[in-house]
């Protein structure tokens, strides 16, 4: 959302809180409850970048009932929103399963019942070889008409299986989108917070370290300025072209998340101490060569640089360990206006100072 920016400047963060003031007064006005998710869905709605959104929030009208903002919130994938449409999507799935096992059991006793008859006709010929000519045309016709509604319901229930394949397929989208809604950054399409919080951890699934690896926790230098000069809308446009640059700049099975307004976590794997610096030194070169170009300024652009701190998964502990001797790297490459990058040591960690607070993890 663009105002993740609103604690920094003036100008621009004045209007960002213009429009959170906007907001709050719009919510209490027509009688909505201050939940986060429905302070989420009128930012959205009174941002105007997603019309669509816009018009079904102008439809709810006053004192609208909370499961249609709910319906509108997870018609739209909305991060806020992501339990309650988890809920729908498990009821949903619910039903369509309990649908189908009741067809099958009905399909079940159709073919037991067509069985049965099939064995009945059979028996009467067997035992009976002289039926006369009147009586054989008869079960004859039973057994054509029998056929035919047979082949009828199977038609039918071949159908609604083929409409219960499309539910489940809708189902399993819906679950994909809010997979992604819930795991990845809505600005630069990265994985966010929760998902990194979750690979993090899965570096020390047996309590140790799975392998060499290395955490670097990024700061986006520049980033809180352009927002303050420019506005947040130039702020993420600045974001959306950083985005490929560290997707491009990884290995597959590395990772890379946004974990701030202008923070971003990147965790590669098979490194060492070395290899773990120089391709921090390569993506804060990359960063520098974007250019930012500013609205109204055909001729100026801006660029942005990294400050990294880095840390071995060899050497921390544990993952609380790890991101805290990355965020005090960051934190020593940074102080005194320093930029570039720095390797957690044990001489960083030993001249920590008690004014420093986590504000990463």
């Amino acid at each position: 959302m663009a105002d993740e920016f609103q604690h920094d400047g003036h100008g621009h963060a004045a209007q960002n809180a213009a429009i959170l003031l906007r907001v709050a007064q719009t919510m209490a006005k027509l009688g909505v409850a201050a939940f986060p998710r429905n302070y989420e869905l009128f930012y959205e709605a009174l941002s105007g970048r997603n019309p669509a959104l816009t018009r079904d929030v102008a439809a709810l009208g006053s004192y609208p009932v909370q499961s249609r903002i709910e319906e509108i919130g997870v018609k739209f994938h909305l991060s806020g929103f992501a339990p309650i449409a988890t809920d729908v999507i498990r009821t949903d799935a619910a039903r369509t399963i309990s649908a189908v096992n009741q067809r099958l059991n009905n399909s079940i006793a159709r073919a037991e019942a067509f069985a049965a008859l099939l064995r009945q006709f059979i028996a009467r010929l067997e035992t009976d070889p002289v039926a006369g000519m009147s009586d054989f045309s008869a079960d004859a016709g039973r057994m054509r008409d029998a056929v035919a509604a047979f082949e009828r319901e199977e038609r039918a229930f071949a159908l609604s299986m083929n409409e219960t394949v499309a539910e489940l397929s809708g189902i399993a989208s819906d679950i994909e989108i809010m997979r992604k809604a819930s795991t990845r950054d809505a600005t630069t399409g990265l994985a966010n917070r929760v998902a990194f919080s979750a690979r993090l951890a899965a570096l020390y699934d047996d309590g140790n370290a799975a392998g060499p690896a290395a955490l670097a926790l990024v700061k986006v230098e520049g980033l809180r300025d352009l927002n303050e000069s420019h506005g947040a809308a130039i702020a993420e446009k600045a974001l959306k072209k950083l985005a490929p640059v560290f997707r491009k700049s990884v290995k597959k099975n590395d990772f890379v998340a946004r974990i701030g307004t202008d923070e971003f976590a990147f965790i590669f794997h098979d490194v060492s101490t070395d290899n773990a610096e120089a391709i921090a030194q390569r993506i804060r070169a990359c960063v520098e060569a974007v250019q930012i170009t500013l609205p109204n300024r055909t001729f100026t652009s801006k660029t942005l640089s990294l400050s990294t701190g880095i840390a071995m998964a060899l050497i921390a502990s544990s993952s609380t360990d790890l991101i805290t001797q990355a965020e005090l790297a960051l934190h020593a490459v940074r102080a005194g206006g320093n930029r570039g990058v720095l390797v957690f040591s044990a001489a960083i960690g030993s001249r920590a100072t008690k004014t420093y607070t986590r504000h990463i993890a």
